[in-house]
């Protein structure tokens, strides 16, 4: 049988992308295996949030035609505006989405706590709302959990978690609890490849050691002991049986990252120098996806209202306003939603960075892009409005997702959390509900 493109020996694959810890589907890789190698290829997901809405001058707005963040036209007959038009050369492997939101949240007293809900769709309503529920993006990464050698990599330019009705982080546990994000990219860095230097190497050998002893003395110890005793000496031993699960993940995601050097990056960069910074943000996710580091990611670009430390990134690129500034007073001057469409117009590029990265990395029968879910959007549409979110969905075609259109839904026959059960289906986890999902299909959006 006659090689493909995509057949690459698994020593040519390492010299030529620098980093690969993908090396099971690697060794899949093999002439008349092709039909396996692509089931084993991994499928990923990223969760991305812009705060406090969108530039949407009314119609009769002499700015609406260059600054409505929402396309022209609908279905596959659409056209990106402005402040989108560097999503154009991905215009085949996106879906621009309007007309969803949490149906919960409509009514929340202060849209700006609204982003804590964002990725749960638990209704957050100020001074009541004091807990919150799984996000999407943590439901996916459990399902594929001890797969790679990060769950999940929830990410934000603050980092940390905030509060309920001012969050940091898009991430929340099981229990509703705040994951605290990263944002420091020399921590990332270590979180991704970390594992694999000699000193992470030798604290694993030194926990082995450690766990190596404690049952030798264990087994020593219940020499001495009746029968009732050894069962309750059995079962504290038993109690330590996820630690040493955990050791030995952690020993094998090291062996394979050793088997390559990590990239070098410039780790030095702070938020502060906002495009480098952002672009770094999506590089580091590209590597860790592109590695089968992670398969799900989240990242908040800016924090929501005017207090966050983030609110002045506008400000840095050179806008006249910060980002709570474009968006209250938008209506209030001649060039009000041409300023906000400024700012729309940086984050698309930005998406079109990550978007682009993706789509120009080779994989299987496609490219990366073809198997990963880019989800990005806010919590509100025009300022305070918790409704109508502008969404934007790319990649994924091998996956189901029908990208290349702009679907206008009904809000109030449709919500978020009906895309989030797709997108999760999407990623090989059956669910049948999430949040406050009502079981519409979204049949235009997945096959």
């Amino acid at each position: 049988m006659a090689l493909k493109s995509w057949h690459l020996p698994r020593k040519t694959f390492l010299r030529g992308t620098g980093v690969s810890l993908a090396l099971p589907f690697l060794n899949a890789m093999a002439v008349g295996r092709e039909e396996q190698a692509l089931k084993s290829l991994p499928k990923r997901s990223a969760f991305i949030f812009f705060p406090n809405g969108v530039s949407l001058p009314p119609e009769r707005d002499p700015q609406f035609e260059d600054w409505h963040w929402f396309p022209k036209g609908e279905g596959r007959d659409y056209e990106f505006r402005t402040s989108q038009q560097a999503l154009n050369p991905f215009r085949e492997d996106i879906s621009v989405v309007s007309g969803l939101s949490h149906p919960l949240n409509r009514n929340s007293g202060d849209a700006h706590v609204n982003p804590t809900g964002f990725l749960t769709s638990k209704e957050m309503i100020k001074g009541k709302t004091t807990s919150n529920s799984i996000s999407i993006d943590q439901l996916i990464s459990n399902a594929h959990r001890g797969q790679t050698q990060l769950a999940s990599m929830p990410l934000s330019t603050v980092g940390g978690v905030g509060n309920i009705s001012r969050t940091y982080t898009l991430s929340f546990d099981k229990d509703g609890k705040g994951i605290p994000a990263w944002s420091s990219l020399k921590q990332i860095y270590e979180q991704m490849y970390g594992a694999s230097s000699p000193a992470a190497r030798a604290r694993l050998k030194e926990k082995q050691n450690l766990l190596n002893e404690i049952h030798a003395d264990a087994r020593d110890f219940s020499r001495r002991l009746g029968k009732e005793d050894r069962a309750t000496l059995d079962e504290y031993l038993s109690a330590i049986s996820d630690l040493e699960k955990k050791i030995e993940n952690d020993r094998l995601w090291a062996e394979q990252g050793a088997v390559a050097a990590p990239p070098e990056m410039n780790l030095e960069i702070e938020f502060t120098d906002v495009e480098n910074y952002i672009r770094s943000m999506y590089d580091l996710m590209y590597l860790a996806f592109k590695a089968d580091i992670t398969r799900v990611a989240t990242y908040q670009i800016a924090s929501e209202g005017g207090t966050a430390p983030t609110n002045n990134l506008s400000k840095r690129l050179g806008m006249s306003k910060d980002l709570h500034q474009l968006s209250h007073s938008a209506a209030k001057t001649d060039d009000g939603f041409k300023d906000w469409g400024l700012w729309d117009q940086f984050v698309a590029r930005q998406l079109a960075y990550f978007i682009g990265r993706l789509k120009d990395t080779k994989e299987g029968d496609g490219t990366m892009l073809d198997r990963s879910l880019v989800f990005q959007g806010a919590a509100t549409s025009r300022v305070h409005d918790n409704t109508n979110f502008p969404l934007i969905l790319a990649g994924g075609k091998q996956i189901g997702h029908k990208a290349g259109q702009f679907i206008k839904y009904d809000e109030q026959n449709n919500n978020l959390a009906n895309l989030f059960v797709r997108m999760a289906n999407a990623m090989d986890v059956p669910i049948e509900s999430f949040g406050d999902s009502t079981g519409v299909s979204m049949s235009e959006l997945f096959t």
